[in-house]
């Protein structure tokens, strides 16, 4: 018999204020078994060890340290586990717990509170992991596979404008970049995206104009402008540089969808009808019977929504 473990039971209990006839209740054994386990006398069935942890708040293996901790919920110990660790099946097992609590109604304010503190420093980790990976990705990929590497570089561009408050050092770059690398129309793709993203539409429209002029057969500077005009309100020209995207290059299908989007935004449901069944045309091949399923059914709801307006 493990010594920590009985003397744990006993410091755990007490830390809890209960009784050992109160342990035995929640438990569903009797205190004389309680009272065995906590001298060292009999040692509880294995099947019971996890009934035992979530009573006190501990894990199982805390049971048989001789630093013992104790904590208020289960919830708690996990929290600072993952705390510690940093890894992601440990903050599955936090939010599981959470899940239970919540499910048996026995979630209060503060584990509410803790929650939102676990999903923000999962939010931090896992950031700070996609920037490590996209390095690695470009690292990787630069001499072998240029494709991947212009892929990586974008989706990190956007990542940090998106979803950090790098933003404005993104645009700052990339207007560096740009101008060191002048005949580079990826370098432009890039800068406009940045103006995209920290929402300053009309500087990504202007790039995105000179661009085009220097590099007129580069569909991806068409997208960018059709992308600021529509949040600029300037549809009608939105759309003529979605249209001259696909034009130069039809197996982009993104501006179609920016079409559709935007026509279904501003109520127009017939031509949003009709641009998303463009898109089903386009897709209906034995290879997209899954991606066709979306467009689809954004015609029928477009086509619904007619139906109500009649």
């Amino acid at each position: 018999m493990n010594e920590n473990f009985s003397k744990n039971l006993r410091k755990l209990r007490q830390e809890k204020k209960l009784t050992q006839e109160q342990v035995a209740e929640k438990l569903g054994v009797s205190a004389q078994s309680v009272s065995r386990w906590e001298t060292g006398a009999t040692f509880p069935d294995v099947m019971m060890l996890p009934e035992i942890s979530r009573l006190y708040g501990v894990l199982v293996d805390d049971l048989f340290k001789d630093d013992l901790q104790g904590y208020d919920q289960l919830s708690d110990r996990l929290v600072a586990v993952y705390y510690d660790t940093m890894r992601f099946e440990d903050f599955t097992a936090a939010v599981q717990e959470y899940e239970r609590m919540e499910k048996e109604g026995t979630m209060e304010a503060w584990d509410y509170s803790k929650r939102t503190w676990l999903y923000g420093r999962m939010i931090y980790v896992s950031t700070r992991k996609i920037l490590e990976d996209y390095d690695k990705t470009m690292e990787l990929s630069k001499e072998t596979d240029p494709e991947l590497y212009f892929q990586a570089k974008d989706g990190k561009l956007m990542f940090r404008c998106s979803s950090t408050a790098d933003g404005p050092q993104c645009v700052e770059e990339q207007l560096q970049a740009v101008k060191e690398h002048p005949e580079d129309s990826r370098e432009w793709a890039w800068l406009e995206g940045a103006y995209y993203m920290t929402k300053q539409y009309e500087e990504c429209y202007r790039v995105a104009k000179e661009a085009i002029a220097k590099f007129p057969e580069d569909s991806d500077h068409y997208g960018s402008a059709g992308d600021a005009c529509k949040e600029l309100g300037k549809y009608e020209e939105a759309y003529w540089y979605w249209e001259k995207r696909h034009e130069l290059d039809p197996e982009k299908l993104d501006c179609l969808y920016a079409i559709a989007f935007c026509h279904e935004g501003l109520g127009e449901y017939d031509k949003a009808y009709e641009a998303w069944m463009r898109i089903v045309g386009l897709l209906n091949r034995p290879c997209d019977e899954i991606a066709v399923k979306f467009p689809m059914r954004k015609a029928e709801e477009c086509k619904a929504k007619l139906g109500k307006k009649e």
